[in-house]
């Protein structure tokens, strides 16, 4: 489902795929600049981290420590409204140890929920990404 001008859907969609290509070159604080200073990153079985320093807490370490690799499976909403957009997709997540070892399958059936905010500058950034998987946890 797509609602907005194509405009709008294109760059909300190119705000995803940016996310997924600096989690999967390991780029931090490019990944980081995709939020909004006030973002709410909703991770699951964690609390919300409000604003980018939490974000930063939480999420350095394990740029620090792992290879992400995310793969969009789709893209299954793509939604503006006026200086809001959303998208609803799903998605896989592999992490292997820069220091060696097995590479972990944590999210084989994911899905997010991400709401982007319009800019003064008229670009978009994450204001709300709240994610989970469809597998229950072993």
């Amino acid at each position: 489902m797509e609602k907005g001008t194509k405009k709008e859907i294109t760059a909300i969609k190119d705000m995803l795929n940016q996310y997924a290509i600096e989690c999967n070159t390991g780029n931090f604080e490019r990944w980081l600049s995709l939020w909004a200073e006030d973002g709410t990153q909703m991770p699951p079985d964690a609390p919300a981290r409000k604003g980018t320093d939490q974000i930063r807490d939480g999420m350095k370490p394990v740029f620090d420590d792992m290879n992400l690799n995310i793969v969009i499976k789709s893209v299954d909403a793509v939604e503006v409204h006026g200086d809001l957009g959303l998208t609803r997709c799903k998605y896989s997540l592999k992490l292997t140890p820069k220091a060696g070892g097995d590479t972990l399958d944590v999210m084989p059936d994911g899905k997010a929920l991400t709401l982007f905010g319009k800019q003064k500058d008229g670009s978009w950034k994450i204001v709300y990404d709240c994610f989970n998987s469809n597998v229950p946890p072993t």
